[in-house]
């Protein structure tokens, strides 16, 4: 074989190789973007099987009472329902607290209060209207929600307050107060127009107990000409306050359903805050198994009172010895 033509043969060996390696990696590459488009496909599905249903009526602008009426709902684990035949009445101008061990259900059902998720069974009502069968945009102009992980957004301290509510000076001095978010705002070397975020120029980065301050006040200013929304939940609002901060928001708490007639569903495992609540609602893996003020609570043997007094126990004084006799 003449030189010329083995060079040639080896030069285009060689080439088709590389010909074949970069087909196989395109090939390689188009299978992992089908996988990943697959993953897009079958999620553009799933949202539309979330989608609400068109024709939905508007949410009702307030209630006298909410109603839970065997209430069931399970999450996709597949681990028994997080709640299981709940039934509950809510009332306009009282606080309502939910208490129970973790795992117990009360997040959940406060999820199912607010709209956030749909029973698998039963209904919420408010004034007989099933929930169920109401816009969801509307309805969660009608709640304000104090969570316990809020989020950080990178405005101001008013921004953060305000949001998308309508401006109102008379309710947002009332919410910065009730929060104690005045006190905070107030060490700020641009009270309420200090960008909550070190990331710019002359911007603060509070501590978690200042922004949940912050949280509540969004939540207490929340509403619309003028009015405060008819239901606000607070879930662990005040984990990370001091002692001080946290008697002075529940007592907020309070004043706020008895000022504006808001119904409060409170949500907390420092059962010494809860003492004040209108009702209070026992849960146990799912279920309400007690309900009734802090007083008929305390008379029964239940579980109300075993977690009260396992609190309580931590306060008390230990006696103290008398001195041995030699």
């Amino acid at each position: 074989m003449p030189i010329a033509v083995a060079g040639a043969a080896v030069v285009a060996v060689r080439v088709a190789q590389g010909a074949l390696s970069s087909a196989l990696y395109a090939v390689t590459g188009v299978y992992e973007s089908g996988l990943y488009f697959s993953d897009y496909a079958a999620f553009r599905q799933e949202a539309r099987t979330r989608l609400p249903r068109p024709g939905l009526v508007p949410a009702p602008s307030g209630f006298e009472r909410v109603e839970l009426r065997n209430l069931t709902f399970g999450y996709p684990s597949g681990e028994g329902p997080a709640l299981e035949d709940v039934n509950l009445t809510l009332h306009r101008g009282r606080t309502v607290a939910l208490v129970g061990e973790n795992g117990s259900g009360k997040s959940t059902l406060a999820k199912l209060l607010s709209g956030l998720y749909t029973p698998q069974e039963g209904s919420v009502c408010w004034d007989g209207t099933d929930l169920s069968g109401v816009d969801g945009v509307s309805l969660r102009e009608q709640i304000a929600v104090i969570a316990q992980d809020h989020t950080h957004w990178p405005l101001t301290a008013r921004g953060n307050t305000v949001m998308s509510s309508a401006r109102c000076a008379e309710r947002f001095a009332r919410a910065a107060a009730a929060s104690r978010a005045d006190s905070v705002v107030a060490g700020f070397r641009n009270g309420w127009e200090t960008l909550l975020d070190k990331r710019f120029a002359h911007g603060v980065e509070p501590s978690g107990g200042q922004w949940q301050r912050l949280a509540a006040a969004r939540s207490f200013y929340r509403g619309d000409d003028g009015n405060a929304v008819p239901l606000l939940i607070a879930d662990e609002p005040t984990a990370a306050m001091d002692a001080r901060a946290e008697h002075g928001f529940f007592e907020s708490v309070h004043a706020h359903a008895r000022r504006t007639g808001a119904a409060v569903v409170l949500i907390t495992h420092r059962l010494a805050s809860v003492r004040m609540a209108d009702h209070i609602v026992v849960l146990e893996r799912g279920r309400v198994v007690a309900q009734g003020t802090h007083a008929q609570l305390m008379e029964e043997d239940g579980l109300y009172r075993e977690l009260w007094e396992l609190q309580a126990s931590a306060y008390r004084t230990p006696a103290v010895p008398e001195p041995r006799t030699p």
